[in-house]
C-alpha cells in the first residue's frame, strides 16, 4: 500500500495532528505531537499502560496486546506501542493513559557544613598603569588574587589571556571568580554579578534542582521536574536495555537529562533574579545508571554480572563538556558511586545524615524501583541494593499510577464493612493508586483479615466489596461512577503478588545486612526519597516492610539525596566526606547471596491479623 503524506493522526481530546510516518507506532507519534502518554516500559508492550482507542484502520493486535487488553480489546482499546495508523485517524487518549506531573519532592534537611567553596569570587581593585612600574596587567591581577585567597592560595594560578582583554587599562575595581586549583574561571570588570552553584538531584523519575550563593551559601530558589527520560522508559533496566538495542538511544536519553537540568537552571537563576551565566559550579547526584547515562558512560555492564560500574571515584568535569549552559568555565563535581545499583545519591543520602556518626542500629532506606539501602552503627556501613520492582511506584498494579493528581495516597477501612476512606493527590475523584496508597491498602486489609499472611483474599469477607473479578479475587476500593476514569478501582491478587515482592525484596536485604553485622534488632529506620517521606509509618509496619521494626522507629528525612548535593556544593570538606564514606561502606552483594533466596521467602510473608 502506498502511504499518503497527507495523512494524519490526531489525537483527542488535545487535538495535537502529526502526520503518519511508515512503521511508526502511535506511541511514537504521540511523542512528536507532544502528547505523553504513559509507558512504564518504554514502549515494549509489557505494562499495558499506553491504552489508547483508535479510530481508523489500525494494524492488527499484537500477541501481547491480546494478553494484555483482554475482554478490553474488544471494546476498541490498543496499546498505542503495538499500534499503528497508517491512513490516519483519530486516537482517543483515555485519562488514565496520560501521563500525569508527579508531586515532586523538594524539601531537605537544613544540616550545618563547613563552608570552604570548590568555587570563590574576589574583588580586586587594579591600580592604574604607572610609567615607573612596567608591571603587566596578568602581574597586577595575579598579585591580588594572592593577597585575595590568602592561605587557600593555590601553587599556581591558571588565567587565559582573553579575560584580560576586557580589563580598563586606567585600573579599578574587577570581579575575579577563581577554582581551588587556581584556574580563573571568569574576569570581569566592576562587579557583574553574584557566584553562583546548582546541585541536582538527578532522579530516575524526577530531577531537583537548588540554586545557592556560592559566597554565603544560601539557598535561593528550588525548582523540580519530571526526568523526561521516563519517556524512554520508567525504571532504569529498561533504559539500559533501550541503551543496549540502539546505541543512539543513551545519547538521547543524555541529552534529555542535560536539557532538563539547563532549563530548571534558568527557572532558578530566573526566580533569584539572575541568568544562569552566573553559575560557575554544580553538585549532581543520581543512581549509578542515571549517573553513567548524564555522564555519556555506557551503563550496559549494570545489568550483568557481575554489574561493575565504568567508573566509580568522584568525577570533575567542566560543564560545557556535559552540555549544561552555565558560566562558559563552569565546573561540575560529581560525588562517588559505591556499586552498580548503589550510586552517588546513596553517597550524598550517607553525607547529609552523617552515616559514620549513627550510634544505634539504623537502617537508612530509599525505597523504589532499586531499594537502595545501608545500615550504619557505631562507624561500621553496609550498604545494598534491591531489585524491589516498580510497585513502590504504582508500576504493575492494575489501577497504579505515580504520586500525581488523582492518585489515592492514603487508605482506611472500617475493620467490620471494609468501607473505604482515602485521600486524592489534588482532591477530586480518584484516578488510580499511587505507591504510598497501595500500601495503605494493603496494611489495612491484612489488619482487617480481608487478606492472609500468605498474601490470599479471605473469601470468607466476600461481599459488595470483595468479590471475584475476570482475573480471580479483587478488592473494590472505588466504584466507576465514584472514579476520574469511570472504572472501577480495584486490587487484585495479581496486585497483592507485586507488592509482596517488593516488600520481600527490601525485607531480606535489611536482614541480610543484620545478619552480616550481627545486629538481632534495628533501632531506627530513615526513609529517604518522595514515596519514603509519603508512606505513612504505620502502614509500613502493617505488611512487614522491615524486620521487627514498630512506627515509632521510622521517619521520613525529605530528599536526603538533594540535601547531601547542597551541602557539596559550597564545602570541600564535605566533597572529601562524601568520599570517605563511599570508601568506608561495605557493599553487600544480594544476588548471588547463599542466604538470599530464603531471607527473600521469609520476607514474602505480611503479618498476621487479628484473626492470626
Amino acid at each position: 500500500m502506498t502511504l499518503n503524506p497527507d495523512h494524519k493522526v490526531v489525537f483527542q481530546p488535545m487535538g495535537r495532528r502529526v502526520a503518519v510516518r511508515p512503521g511508526a507506532s502511535l506511541l511514537e507519534l504521540a511523542r512528536e505531537a507532544g502528547v505523553e502518554l504513559e509507558a512504564a516500559c518504554g514502549g515494549k508492550g509489557l505494562c499495558g499502560r499506553c491504552r489508547v482507542k483508535a479510530d481508523g484502520a489500525a494494524s492488527p493486535p499484537s500477541n501481547m496486546e491480546r494478553e494484555l487488553l483482554g475482554p478490553a480489546l474488544a471494546q476498541g482499546l490498543r496499546l498505542a506501542c503495538q499500534t499503528e495508523l497508517p491512513q490516519g485517524g483519530v486516537v482517543w487518549v483515555p485519562e488514565e493513559s496520560r501521563r500525569q506531573e508527579q508531586v515532586i519532592l523538594t524539601e531537605i534537611m537544613d544540616k550545618p557544613v563547613s563552608w570552604d567553596p570548590a568555587v570563590r569570587m574576589a574583588w580586586l581593585d587594579l591600580p592604574p598603569f604607572q610609567a615607573d612600574d612596567p608591571a603587566a596587567q596578568l602581574e597586577r591581577v595575579l598579585a591580588q588574587l594572592d593577597a585575595q585567597a590568602g592561605e587557600r592560595k593555590p601553587g599556581a594560578w591558571s588565567l587565559p589571556p582573553e579575560p584580560l582583554s576586557g580589563l580598563d587599562s586606567r585600573g579599578g575595581l574587577c570581579t575575579a571568580v577563581w577554582r581551588f586549583d587556581g584556574s580563573v574561571l571568569a574576569l570581569e570588570p566592576g562587579r557583574p554579578g553574584p557566584c553562583l552553584g546548582l546541585a541536582v538531584d538527578l532522579g530516575t523519575t524526577t530531577v531537583a534542582a537548588y540554586l545557592c550563593d556560592l559566597a554565603s551559601g544560601k539557598l535561593l530558589s528550588v525548582e523540580a521536574a519530571m526526568n523526561p527520560q521516563v519517556a524512554m522508559g520508567e525504571d532504569v533496566i529498561s533504559r539500559i536495555s533501550r541503551g543496549q538495542q540502539n546505541p543512539e538511544a543513551l545519547g538521547e536519553m543524555a541529552g534529555l537529562a542535560r536539557q532538563c537540568i539547563n532549563r530548571l537552571a534558568t527557572q532558578a537563576c530566573a526566580r533569584a533574579g539572575t541568568g544562569a551565566q552566573r553559575i560557575f559550579d554544580c553538585t549532581l547526584v543520581g543512581n549509578t545508571a542515571m549517573h553513567h547515562i548524564f555522564l555519556g558512560l555506557d551503563p550496559g555492564g549494570l545489568a550483568r554480572a557481575p554489574y561493575a560500574p565504568v567508573v566509580s571515584g568522584a568525577q570533575d568535569l567542566p560543564a560545557r563538556e556535559l552540555g549544561l549552559d552555565f558560566a562558559p568555565r563552569a565546573w561540575v563535581h560529581v560525588p562517588p558511586v559505591k556499586a552498580g545499583f548503589v550510586g552517588a545519591d546513596l553517597t550524598a543520602v550517607a553525607l547529609a545524615l552523617d552515616a559514620e556518626r549513627i550510634s544505634e542500629p539504623t537502617l537508612i532506606a530509599d525505597l523504589g524501583t532499586n531499594g537502595e539501602m545501608m545500615l550504619a552503627v557505631d562507624g561500621a556501613m553496609l550498604c545494598c541494593s534491591t531489585a524491589a520492582g516498580p510497585a513502590f511506584e504504582g508500576g504493575h498494579i492494575s489501577c497504579g499510577m505515580r504520586g500525581a493528581p488523582g492518585a489515592v495516597e492514603r487508605v482506611r477501612l472500617s475493620p467490620e464493612t471494609l468501607r473505604p476512606e482515602f485521600k486524592v493527590i489534588g482532591g477530586g475523584r480518584p484516578l488510580g493508586l499511587c505507591g504510598s496508597g497501595l500500601v495503605a491498602l494493603v496494611s489495612q486489609l491484612v489488619a482487617a483479615g480481608a487478606v492472609s499472611p500468605e498474601g490470599r483474599f479471605n473469601q470468607a469477607m466476600a461481599g459488595e466489596r470483595l468479590r471475584k473479578g475476570p482475573s480471580g479475587w479483587e478488592f473494590v476500593l472505588a466504584r466507576g461512577e465514584e472514579t476520574s476514569g469511570g472504572q472501577d478501582l480495584v486490587l487484585t491478587t495479581k496486585d497483592l503478588s507485586e507488592l509482596q515482592l517488593a516488600k520481600a525484596a527490601m525485607h531480606a536485604g535489611a536482614s541480610l545486612m543484620m545478619a552480616h553485622m550481627g545486629l538481632g534488632r534495628i533501632e531506627r529506620v530513615l526513609l529517604a526519597g518522595a514515596f519514603g517521606n509519603y508512606l505513612d509509618p504505620a502502614d509500613a509496619c502493617g505488611i512487614g516492610l522491615f524486620p521487627g521494626v514498630k512506627p515509632e522507629q521510622v521517619a521520613g528525612v525529605g530528599n536526603a539525596a538533594g540535601a547531601g548535593a547542597v551541602m557539596a556544593l559550597p564545602s570541600l570538606e564535605a566533597r572529601a566526606q562524601a568520599q570517605r564514606l563511599a570508601d568506608k561502606m561495605v557493599y553487600v552483594e544480594l544476588a548471588g547471596h547463599p542466604g538470599f533466596a530464603e531471607a527473600f521467602v521469609r520476607g514474602m510473608y505480611f503479618p498476621r491479623g487479628p484473626e492470626g
